[in-house]
């Protein structure tokens, strides 16, 4: 039986993320494979001896397990902040340090910013060193050429290599769901991004509307909004998620999502219910246009045969 480590963001409050971590981890243990789960950042170390000792306990472990594979799944981990260049830099020097290959499936980026040339440095020792890598779409393939003039092809988000673990029995559609987020929102733009939440949600449905968070980062933003909410004539209430389970029971529950994060789309397209995008950003943006011209069946499949394929 086949042992390998996934690294991803499966400590992190956001239910995407979460989402991810189990639908690869269930996915791989019924084809035959044992998991460990690490977190990709890890407890978020500041220092760089802390930093140090952290990667040097992986290599450890790895020369120890012996695990086949050090599978990178899923998520946006190609990012240019304090914790996610050493993350990477980490992860490259367990797998390069112990011989054990590196595969990136389905990893995800949204900025085109400026970058610096240290995390230009790292990420191309990161891919460079992986034996298969798939993004996840095509911002994150714009970015990763731009960034470093590499080219890869993408892979479905890994939410749909199964969603057997979502427990959809009690899926009598009662409201509209809506997601809120603040993220990639300047304080100066949070008025107007309230509105035009307002305005889409006057404009698509006559229901109840429960507003909701995929990530408990988002709790502020939906107690903000719930506030500005209340000058209008709509039936608003709200209920944030408080765990993975819960977000997936509003969804199968919804009679149609509205959001500004990719992950409520995504897990509305696979429970087959309407939904509608507010980007914030251009991944949001892409995805829910990407969405709207497959069925969940193809994805699903796509998305097993490559990460299958990239083990081998």
């Amino acid at each position: 039986m086949k042992h390998i480590w996934v690294i991803n963001r499966y400590n992190d409050p956001n239910y995407g993320d979460i989402g991810i971590c189990q639908s690869i981890t269930h996915f791989l243990e019924n084809n035959g494979y044992t998991v460990r789960n690490f977190d990709f950042i890890g407890q978020r170390l500041k220092f760089q001896f802390t930093r140090t000792i952290h990667i040097l306990s992986k290599v450890y472990s790895a020369r120890k397990e012996k695990p086949e594979c050090l599978l990178v799944g899923g998520g946006q981990l190609l990012l240019n902040n304090r914790n996610f260049p050493y993350a990477l830099l980490g992860w490259y020097l367990v797998a390069k340090i112990s011989g054990i290959p590196l595969v990136a499936y389905s990893v995800g980026g949204e900025t085109l910013e400026k970058q610096g040339r240290f995390y230009r440095w790292v990420l191309k020792l990161f891919l460079s060193q992986a034996k298969s890598v798939y993004l996840r779409d095509d911002i994150t393939v714009k970015l990763v050429s731009q960034l470093i003039g590499f080219h890869f092809d993408t892979v479905p988000d890994a939410a749909y290599l199964t969603y057997e673990h979502a427990d959809t029995s009690d899926s009598a559609c009662t409201d509209t769901v809506v997601f809120i987020s603040a993220n990639s929102i300047s304080r100066q733009g949070i008025r107007e991004h309230y509105k035009r939440i307002l305005d889409t949600i006057g404009k698509v449905t006559p229901d109840r509307v429960k507003i909701s968070v995929s990530s408990e980062q988002d709790i502020k933003a939906a107690e903000e909004f719930y506030a500005y909410s209340k000058g209008s004539c709509l039936n608003i209430s709200t209920e944030p998620a408080k765990s993975f389970e819960q977000f997936i029971r509003q969804i199968s529950a919804a009679k149609m999502v509205i959001s500004s994060r990719m992950h409520p789309l995504i897990y509305a397209h696979l429970l087959g219910k309407p939904f509608v995008a507010i980007p914030t950003n251009n991944k949001t943006q892409s995805m829910s246009e990407f969405l709207l011209k497959k069925s969940p069946e193809n994805l699903a499949d796509e998305a097993k045969k490559k990460l299958l394929t990239a083990l081998k």
